[in-house]
């Protein structure tokens, strides 16, 4: 067996691999970079990298690995908002691993916790031919399909089943995981074994992006295992979906895994307060005749009036001291005049910078930037955010 030749993509900047022109075009198709030939034969340069893991096209194996700590990418992935309390059981995994071995086992152990005192069961509405009656005879579904014939009866009911969408999520993610290639021998043996829990649960039949269930008291103890399973799940299919005829893919959307964990707890420590807090608002738009979309990654409201914004951006701030990039500070004005906040914030992902206000004398409107570490553990992790939470919401607060 040949072993694999390994070429490493840096996430930013540029990077120099060689390639033949075929697997340069099948890198092309993937669509998270972009890919230009340089003057020396079979070397092609890759730039605008926007997903990390791994590509393996024929014999070579390309490896975008995350600026962001794996411990504490793995713990953004599996955080939810409804954890009685942040531990380390989601960096219960070797650091030295590459990212899909990385969320692999996390998944595993996620499921072996979450599945500890059984599979979730739950009602599931059933529609069904037979012979004895059972639950709700359905005479409409049966005048359409058998009019005047009184058996088999159609029949509805709820059934008491392991065959919950909860259950069916995390299968198939199990399942996604074994079929791709970039795992060890080691972790593949250990999904096996899971799988076999499942072997009532139908298969997960989505469309698009999976949405998971509403957080109840009941799911409560599955939402770390499915929080890590959509994003294996997002991560094993993103290829495919984008059109690709060939090659292997695990390629993880970092900057909206971010996104979603400062989103997320900003909702855990504000809603107590008072505040509701939306995430992703489509509905804003800049123009009067509603032509120019804006999109807001967080909008702080009380009772119904918006008091503050934010953008999440992964990217590495005030590293050369100096100010955000010109098109971040133009956005985050433009949310300013729309919502008619006096801040907009921006929520970058660095070490530890203080923030810096920029204010903007023509609107009376000031952008404030973060640097938000993403590197420790996770109590220091969610704590960092929720003292942001405190800044967005200060001045409100304040005139209270």
């Amino acid at each position: 067996m040949v072993e694999p030749r390994v070429e490493d993509i840096a996430e930013k900047g540029e990077s120099f691999v060689a390639l033949t022109s075929s697997q340069a075009a099948r890198l092309q198709e993937l669509r998270f970079c972009r890919v230009s030939p340089t003057s020396d034969s079979g070397i092609w340069r890759v730039t605008d990298v926007t997903r990390v893991g791994v590509v393996a096209i024929d014999h070579v194996r390309l490896i975008v690995r995350p600026k962001t700590p794996l411990r504490s990418l793995i713990f953004m992935a599996s955080y939810s908002g409804l954890q009685a309390e942040v531990d380390d059981a989601s960096f219960a995994f070797e650091a030295d691993q590459d990212l899909p071995a990385a969320l692999a086992l996390a998944l595993v152990q996620a499921v072996f916790k979450a599945t500890a005192r059984g599979l979730l069961k739950g009602y599931v509405s059933v529609e069904e031919t037979g012979t004895v009656i059972r639950g709700r005879w359905d005479i409409a579904r049966q005048l359409k399909a058998r009019p005047g014939i009184p058996v088999p009866v159609e029949l509805t009911y709820d059934d008491y089943t392991e065959d919950v969408a909860e259950n069916r999520i995390l299968k198939s993610a199990l399942r996604a995981l074994v079929r791709l290639e970039q795992l060890p021998r080691r972790v593949v043996d250990k999904l096996g074994p899971l799988l076999g829990l499942f072997s009532e649960v139908s298969d997960l039949r989505a469309a698009g992006p999976v949405l998971l269930p509403a957080e109840s008291r009941l799911n409560a103890h599955y939402k770390p295992a499915l929080r890590l399973a959509r994003w294996v799940l997002e991560a094993t299919s993103w290829a495919h979906a984008e059109g690709a005829s060939s090659g292997s893919a695990f390629l993880l959307n970092v900057a909206k895994v971010y996104e979603d964990f400062v989103g997320r707890v900003l909702q855990a420590t504000l809603h107590p307060e008072g505040f509701d807090v939306d995430l992703q608002v489509s509905d804003w738009r800049l123009d009067t005749d509603g032509k120019i979309r804006m999109r807001p990654d967080i909008v702080v409201s009380r009772r119904g009036r918006v008091v503050a914004v934010a953008d999440t951006k992964y990217k590495v701030w005030g590293a050369n001291d100096g100010s955000p990039p010109n098109a971040d500070v133009y956005q985050a004005l433009a949310y300013a005049v729309t919502a008619g906040v006096h801040e907009v914030h921006l929520l970058y992902v660095s070490g530890d910078v203080e923030p810096r206000r920029y204010e903007i004398a023509a609107t009376g409107t000031a952008v404030v930037a973060h640097a938000v570490d993403v590197s420790g553990g996770p109590g220091e992790l969610v704590g960092r955010v929720r003292e942001l939470g405190v800044v967005l919401t200060a001045s409100c607060i304040s005139t209270a």
